[in-house]
């Protein structure tokens, strides 16, 4: 039977940032992907300027960068714009690809892909079953996240989103806009990429339920004259449901963790920061995280903002306005606009 270090299942942001981190230590490291190419995920695939720093991710390899974002607010605009660029487009494939490339330089990782994890029990995983004995197994494979599972873990708070890819060069840059008629708490989003916009929007089944949701799309797409005829349709589900991140041996990351903000359904920046912090976990026993633990803590004020944003029915307009009237405060706006994320 085959014997590895750490095992890490799913290579997204997090699972690679966490083999990046442990490569060149003494643990062999073995990262499985249960897909034939790794990189390409559904997902509306913006940056923050916090992300990009982490990652020191080239600025030639973005889709798109703007200084500015503009929201639209039940009918009220306003823009929030910085001196320097501050918000970005990528692609998930181009993402995963140079993440990967990092990875060739260590002789300790080894990478497998169609490694689709069929069962987990004490000490070992089976792969497309066969057994591969760990010592630490670290859990990065999404929502629906098998490690997870094994972990007999539940998620009950997650998000539903949809999206169209419409076909069309982006000149327009990031927007939001609040339409709670159709959205409740929740908001439309525009993010431009190199050949095509990603259009959607998410919200919690329990509240807002998908069928309803992507029927107000619908309607929000025509009212706006948007014709997605010819665009892709995709659905992904967002878990911000965390229990934890160790259990023993066996680590979660990303959003197999439910690390994702419940307010903005950010996930990027908070995968790969859980990678880079659990790898730290392995190689030092004992190491104490602050990252992990200020992420947890805004984690927390996000959702208590969104629960209530979710239970003001009938004053959300006006704590809509009210925000509006903070951010359009020029220095403020942008303190505000990284407090939320």
């Amino acid at each position: 039977m085959e014997s590895f270090d750490v095992v890490i299942v799913g290579a997204g942001p997090a699972g690679l940032r966490c083999a990046e981190i442990l490569g060149g230590s003494r643990f062999r490291v073995l990262v499985l992907e249960k897909k034939a190419e790794i990189g390409p995920k559904i997902c509306a695939g913006g940056l923050t300027k916090k992300t990009l720093d982490c990652l020191n991710f080239p600025t030639e390899l973005l889709d798109f960068q703007t200084n500015k974002i503009k929201l639209h607010l039940d009918g009220l605009f306003l823009e929030i714009k910085q001196k320097d660029n501050f918000i970005y487009g990528v692609s998930r494939k181009r993402l995963g690809q140079w993440q990967l490339g990092k990875l060739k330089q260590f002789q300790n990782i080894e990478i497998r892909t169609k490694a689709f994890v069929s069962k987990i029990k004490e000490g070992k995983v089976f792969v497309n079953n066969r057994p591969v004995a760990y010592k630490f197994l670290v859990g990065a494979d999404g929502s629906a996240s098998v490690v997870r599972r094994h972990l007999k873990i539940g998620s009950k708070k997650i998000g539903i989103a949809r999206q169209y890819l419409v076909p069309v060069r982006a000149n327009s840059g990031f927007e939001f806009f609040y339409d709670q008629s159709l959205f409740a708490a929740w908001f439309v989003w525009i993010f431009p990429h190199q050949n095509y916009v990603s259009i959607g929007c998410g919200a919690d089944p329990g509240i807002l339920p998908f069928e309803k949701l992507a029927q107000n799309l619908k309607k929000w797409l025509k009212k706006n004259d948007i014709d997605v005829s010819q665009s892709k349709e995709e659905t992904f589900v967002i878990n911000y449901d965390f229990r934890g991140y160790q259990f023993g041996n066996v680590f979660l990351v990303g959003d197999a963790a439910g690390f994702a903000s419940s307010l903005t359904g950010e996930g990027i920046y908070q995968a790969v920061v859980s990678g880079e912090e659990i790898a730290k976990i392995i190689l030092q026993p004992g190491y104490q995280s602050r990252k992990l633990d200020k992420i947890l803590r805004l984690k927390v004020i996000h959702e208590r903002l969104m629960n209530r944003l979710i239970s003001s029915d009938f004053s959300r307009s006006t704590l809509f306005r009210a925000g509006a009237f903070l951010i359009r405060v020029p220095y403020l706006g942008m303190k505000i606009f990284n407090f939320l994320i």
